[in-house]
């Protein structure tokens, strides 16, 4: 099957749908699938669409991604232009669309709409997808090399306790949460070191890391992917205290590495992170935050057998093989072409 993959892109930064849409294209031809790019992203792997190409007329056109819009909407213009099926997966939770009303018409128009989690598909009712048009999708870690964790630790001179924060640097992620959570955190662990690795998505971020300056926070900034694999295993305990998401690639990578997860309760968490089981739901407060961090820091037991726990559903349920399947039955039903 001729298959668009459609998203913005985000800069210089790397965000989660990004990596997923690239990671779906990887996954799709290695199905088998014939699969051309549309982009504005200028990571090394993104091809842009040759639309010239002898031949390649697509049968579904696959958008990711309704914090960026644009070329949702674009590539939705494509589809009807060619015939095709038409699939979408919005990546980004309603309250950080920049545009709801449009990004909902998109969502109703498309053939199948892909949702990461149930609490997600609940929102595209809302919005007025119709039920029979929305498709489960399964998660999967974006982890390409072996870890070297005793190498991370050594390089920043590490050998307490880690907490690590792995994802933009926006207030609904939560940085700022945990930033003003460290002084609670040392008053009981002091040698626990946060580390925080991803781009600055808002001017105020590096004013608010001056402003938490102490030698056990550690910004490392965007990080390339053999340093983020070093740091999920290298750490004790990841930590995203968001207000807004949907199912962040980071948790299944974190589990991958046998690592919980400490998240904030935002709509639908609960049916991310199993509570109590591979990782703790918490009030996004510096209290709160502190609490799960330092109750999970000082208990062993616990703290590795929820790792265990995220291991093992890892290995069950996640996986871009799974992810490939998963499309390629939506754009049968979407099509009625067979692959």
């Amino acid at each position: 099957m001729n298959v668009l993959v459609a998203f913005e892109g985000y800069g210089n930064e790397t965000a989660g749908a990004e990596r997923m849409a690239r990671r779906t294209t990887t996954a799709l031809r290695d199905r088998g699938h014939r699969v051309a790019v549309l982009t504005r992203s200028p990571h090394p792997s993104a091809e842009a669409w040759p639309a010239t190409a002898p031949g390649f007329r697509p049968d579904v056109v696959h958008a990711f991604d309704l914090a960026r819009p644009d070329t949702v909407v674009e590539a939705g213009g494509i589809a009807e232009r060619y015939g095709a099926g038409f699939v979408v997966t919005p990546c980004s939770t309603v309250e950080v669309w920049p545009d709801r009303e449009r990004g909902s018409a998109v969502c109703r128009a498309a053939d199948a709409v892909f949702a990461l989690t149930d609490a997600e598909a609940d929102d595209l009712r809302r919005l007025g997808v119709p039920a029979s048009r929305i498709r489960p999708l399964p998660s999967a870690p974006d982890l390409t090399a072996a870890a070297d964790p005793a190498r991370f630790r050594r390089d920043f001179g590490v050998d307490g306790p880690i907490v690590l924060f792995l994802g933009r640097r926006m207030v609904s992620k939560g940085y700022r949460t945990l930033l003003s959570a460290a002084p609670l955190i040392w008053s009981r662990i002091p040698r626990a070191t946060l580390m925080f690795a991803g781009p600055d998505s808002e001017p105020e971020a590096a004013q608010y890391f001056r402003d938490h300056a102490d030698p056990r926070i550690v910004d490392l900034g965007t990080v390339g992917e053999q340093t983020k694999h070093d740091a999920l295993a290298a750490c004790d305990v990841l930590c995203l205290p968001s207000t807004a998401d949907v199912f962040p690639l980071v948790f299944a990578e974190a589990w991958s590495c046998g690592r919980p997860v400490v998240t904030g309760d935002f709509p639908g968490a609960d049916r991310v992170v199993r509570h109590g089981v591979d990782g703790l739901v918490v009030t996004p407060r510096p209290g709160p935050v502190a609490e799960a961090l330092t109750g999970l820091l000082l208990d062993d037991a616990r703290r590795t057998g929820m790792g265990r726990a995220g291991r093992r559903r890892a290995a069950r349920e996640f996986g871009w093989d799974r992810v490939a399947e998963s499309c390629t039955r939506a754009y049968r039903e979407a099509t009625g072409v067979r692959s």
